[in-house]
Parts: structure tokens; C-alpha cells; sequence
């Protein structure tokens, strides 16, 4: 028995220390001195790194990505960082050893600052931000299952955290979220997400809860859904909680989801602008969904969201205001322009451009209510829900009202000579003027390729059928997109 006991506990000491824990007095390290400092546990395999136990960078010290560098994590392993993490490597690939078998996650504790750019982090357990002071640019997310966290693929938890110029792609949890009860104000500007909450959970894209005292920007991102996901939303900025909570939700493409954009909570003011919603109608039950822009409260504290300038098409409804809920739709209080324009919102043969199911007024004039049609005061009263329809509903005062032809689509293409050949036969030059990332979808919007580019040539190879495909190049805040050919 003796004997038994003293192997035990020798095959226990084994495990506690196979894992590295930096000593916290001042280290920097890139990866070559880590696998130097722990070469069991990181192995330099030559032309790459593989992580096979659990490390931990110690607060006081850094971990310094600075060589381009793909980094292959052992299934069931963690990265934690409670020091400084940053990169200034130009291509960074951080992955699974096996990608059947995802590593648990990376974690970020609240002592860290983390700097993360050109990284593509995939077949992962999530990354869990504890810690504020985060940035993530012009980097990718793909492939991530529920893991070390399971509420998004990148979780936050507290501070003003900065997402820009990223993509999210085909994760089984939402790209991004934080807590019903947390004051996380991100910032989420110029990402392209296509696809994520795989597990068809009733969770969109974008999940935030409450903002605080700060505001959560979600501002000029791409957010494409896959249609076969019928429960996944597109933006979700709310407070169940009675936390403060201040979105601004401006200048987003989002199509393709169960609905495009809610706010729910009475202790929210903000602005949602500015956005085109198209054809968010994949929930099956329009009782339960489907809404271009939902806003919904309850209790009696005054819900503040001013909305502006908004295209709303091909939901099934245009604009649903419930419970408690208030908001400036054009000529109210909080100096809303109008100027949404509605097209083709409805369910059952029945078109709703706005359902009022309050007992609040809203006021709701500019807005062009039945794109491409001179409309007159009763073919606006066809498609609004109010006190004309059910006495106990708030009155919509929609007058004077605009309609506009159907906007023309703009072409921004880039020119030809950026991508060379076109048409290919899948491996072209893409010249870029500046670095970045790049995503190549067809023309239902599924994703076929993403990557990051370097400023210059850059040699691309894509398995794809002959046909004509987009493709978006991101980089500092603009995008441009060219069309692709392959024969």
C-alpha cells in the first residue's frame, strides 16, 4: 500500500509541474526563449511551435509575439496571461495540434494588457477577456467551440475593450459577448462576422450585455448569417439586470439572421443608425422573431433610443417596439431625423413596417414607409400597428412622411489590376496597397476564403467551383470589395 501511495503522489508531482508558470520578476519572452526556458512544455519543432502543457505568463512579465509563427496547442491545454501580451509580428497563427481535438482556450486575467494584431486564432476553446485593457486588430476567429468559455468564442467581462478590423468566422458559440449583470463598453468597429453561433443556440452574432456608464459602439461591421441557423440573431445590445446601457449601433450591413438588431432593458438610451437590415426572416415563427429592429422594456423608467436613417428590408417585421419600450423614430424628443426606409417587412400576406405593441405614443414622421411607392396617408396606415388597431396600443404619429426609389447599389469595386489574374483558376496575386485581411465569399454570402495580406503582393490559392465570387478587403476601418473569377 505504501508503495502505491508513494507512486501516486510521484505521478501527481509529474503533472502539477509539467506545466510552465512564468516567475513574474520582469521576463519578456517570445516564443523561441519560452521554448527555451520550458522545452517540454514548448517545442520548437523548426517551423513551428507545439504547446503541450499548460503555460502561464505571470503578471510582471510579457509575452512578446514578434516573428511570424504558427503556435499548435495540445487538445485540452490553456494559455493564461496575467502579464503583458503583444504582438508586432505581421502573420501569426495560433491553432489546435489536431484540429479534431480543440485546446481549451487562452485567458485573459484582469492583471493583464493585451495587444493582439495580424493573429488568426483557431480550433479553440475561446478566449476569455477578464481584463479591460484589450485590443484586437486585423486578426481572425474561426472554428472555436464551447471551451474554457461558453458564452462567445471572445468573452469580456469588464472595461472599454477595442475589437476592429477583424473577422469572426463559423464559431460554434456568438463572436463576441459579456455578461447581463457586467459594465462591458466595447468597441466593435469595421469586423466582418459570417456564421458564427453554429450550435443554433438562441443567442446572435453579437451578444453584448450592459454597458455601464460608457457606450458600446458596434459601428460599420459586416454581419452575415447562415440561413440554415434559424435561432441566431444579429446584434444584441441589452440589460436585464437594471445596469445602464448606452449602444450606439451605427452604419452596420447585417443580413441573413433571425432578426438584425435588439435592445432590450428600459434603463437603455442610445441611437441605432444609419444600418442596412436585409432579409432577416430565417425564425420559422413570427411570433417569436423576426424583427428588422426590436426594442423592448418593461417597468416604468423611460427607454431613450433615438433611430435614424435605418434600411429595413425583407424581415418580417420592420420595426417592433414591446412592452414598456419608447423610441424617437423621426420628430420626437430626442431629435431623431426619420428618414428609415421600409421595404417588404411582413408575415402572413401582411406587410409591418413598425408595430407599436405599447401603450406609449411614438412619434415617427420622415420616414419613407413603402419604399418605391408614392404613397398616401391610408397605404402608410396599411403597414403601422397602433392605436388605430387595437385601442389599448400607443398612437404612431407617422406624418408628414417621404418615400424614396429603391436605393441603386453602388459598386465599389476596386480596380482590376489589384487582382491578377481574374478570371483564375483559383490562385491569383492580390496587390494590396496596405495590409490587412481578406474574406472571399460567393454570392449567397457563404464565406470560402479569409486570410491576412501583407502591403503587396500576395499569392492566394482557393478550392471553389467556377463561378463569380466577392472578394472584401479590410484594413484601418475601410473595406473594398472586387469580384472574383474562377473558371
Amino acid at each position: 500500500m505504501k508503495k502505491l501511495s508513494f507512486l501516486f503522489l510521484s505521478l501527481s508531482s509529474t503533472l502539477v509541474f509539467s506545466q510552465f508558470v512564468s516567475p513574474g520578476t520582469g521576463v519578456t519572452y517570445n516564443l523561441a526563449s519560452l521554448s527555451v526556458a520550458a522545452p517540454t512544455v514548448l517545442v520548437n519543432n523548426g517551423t513551428s511551435y507545439q504547446m503541450k502543457a499548460d503555460i502561464t505568463i505571470s503578471n510582471g512579465d510579457t509575452l512578446l509575439m514578434n516573428e511570424d509563427a504558427t503556435l499548435k496547442i495540445d487538445g485540452g491545454k490553456q494559455l493564461t496571461i496575467a502579464g503583458i501580451y503583444d504582438t508586432n509580428a505581421g502573420n501569426v497563427l495560433i491553432t489546435a495540434t489536431d484540429p479534431a481535438v480543440i485546446f481549451k482556450g487562452i485567458r485573459l486575467e484582469s492583471t493583464s494588457t493585451v495587444t493582439i494584431r495580424n493573429t488568426t486564432f483557431e480550433y479553440g476553446g475561446g478566449i476569455q477577456a477578464l481584463t479591460g485593457n484589450f485590443l484586437m486588430d486585423n486578426s481572425i476567429v474561426r472554428y472555436f467551440k464551447s471551451g474554457l468559455v461558453t458564452g462567445a468564442a471572445l468573452n469580456f467581462s469588464t472595461g472599454n475593450p477595442v475589437v476592429k478590423n477583424s473577422q469572426f468566422i463559423e464559431n460554434d458559440l456568438p463572436a463576441v459577448a459579456s455578461g447581463a449583470n457586467q459594465g462591458v463598453a466595447l468597441e466593435f468597429t469595421g469586423n466582418y462576422l459570417y456564421g458564427n453561433t453554429k450550435g443554433n443556440s438562441n443567442r446572435p452574432q453579437v451578444n453584448m450585455g450592459p454597458s455601464g456608464t460608457g457606450i458600446t459602439k458596434i459601428i460599420n461591421n459586416t454581419i452575415i448569417g447562415d440561413r440554415t441557423l434559424t435561432k441566431v440573431g444579429g446584434v444584441s445590445v441589452s440589460t436585464l439586470l437594471g445596469v445602464e446601457n448606452h449602444p450606439q449601433i451605427e452604419d452596420n450591413i447585417i443580413k441573413d439572421n433571425r432578426y438584425g438588431i435588439t435592445v432590450t432593458g428600459n434603463n437603455s438610451s442610445g441611437s441605432i443608425s444609419n444600418n442596412t437590415l436585409t432579409d432577416n426572416n430565417t425564425e420559422p415563427v413570427p411570433a417569436s422573431g423576426g424583427s428588422g429592429i426590436s426594442l423592448s422594456g418593461s417597468g416604468s423608467q423611460v427607454m431613450a433610443i433615438k433611430v435614424e436613417r435605418n434600411k429595413i428590408r425583407g424581415s418580417l417585421w420592420g420595426i417592433t417596439i414591446i412592452g414598456t419600450a419608447r423610441a424617437d423614430l423621426g420628430g420626437g424628443t430626442l431629435g431623431s431625423t426619420g428618414e428609415n426606409i421600409f421595404f417588404n417587412n411582413g408575415n402572413g400576406g401582411q406587410l409591418y413596417a413598425l408595430y407599436n405593441n405599447t401603450a406609449n405614443p411614438i412619434s415617427a414622421t420622415n420616414n419613407c414607409w413603402r419604399e418605391g411607392e408614392l404613397s398616401d396617408d391610408a397605404m402608410v396606415e396599411a403597414v403601422i400597428s397602433h392605436s388605430v388597431d387595437n385601442a389599448t396600443l400607443g398612437t404612431v404619429t407617422y406624418a408628414p412622411y417621404m418615400c424614396a426609389l429603391p436605393l441603386s447599389a453602388s459598386d465599389a469595386a476596386l480596380s482590376k489590376s489589384s487582382i491578377y489574374p481574374n478570371p483564375s483558376n483559383g490562385t491569383f496575386v492580390f496587390d494590396s496597397e496596405k495590409s490587412g485581411n481578406i474574406v472571399i465569399s460567393d454570392m449567397s454570402g457563404r464565406v470560402i476564403y479569409s486570410g491576412i495580406v501583407a502591403k503587396g503582393k500576395n499569392t492566394v490559392s482557393v478550392k471553389a467551383k467556377s463561378g463569380v465570387y466577392i472578394l472584401v478587403h479590410q484594413s484601418e476601418g475601410k473595406k473594398t470589395s472586387n469580384k472574383l473569377i474562377i473558371k
